[in-house]
């Protein structure tokens, strides 16, 4: 099973990063995913976890999307927060991944790298800023 979420997640990426969703595109997204080497040292993934980490992830196009009209339409000035999330605890690299992900695909975050704990990343958010700042 969880080669197949793998498989299917590395041809996702690829489709994103091509652009193409013709049928040789696609081939050639099955081939590269299935021939690229699976580590072996992959912990077994919670389901739970998984599915809450994919909804998060989907959840945030949208969130990108309305961010994104934020953007363009506002005049005034955003205020810059730094922060620390830390990763999911069952401490998956995919899970870690798809939390990294959401979090950079949204305009007003960005993950800046990891803390130096190494157990957590920091953010980089834009926010409104506050009337009397």
């Amino acid at each position: 099973m969880g080669r197949v979420i793998t498989v299917a997640l590395r041809l996702l990426i690829w489709l994103l990063l091509t652009g193409d969703p013709g049928r040789v595109n696609v081939l050639i997204g099955v081939l590269v995913a299935v021939l690229l080497p699976m580590s072996r040292r992959s912990r077994r993934l919670p389901l739970r976890k998984l599915i809450a980490a994919l909804r998060d992830s989907l959840l945030a196009i949208p969130q990108a999307f309305a961010e994104g009209f934020v953007l363009l339409r506002s005049s005034r000035a955003l205020a810059e927060e730094l922060e620390t999330q830390s990763f999911s605890d069952s401490g998956s690299a995919l899970l870690i991944f798809l939390e990294v992900f959401r979090v950079t695909l949204t305009p007003f975050t960005i993950a800046l790298g990891l803390d130096v704990s190494g157990r957590a990343f920091r953010v980089h958010r834009l926010a409104p800023r506050q009337e009397g700042r």
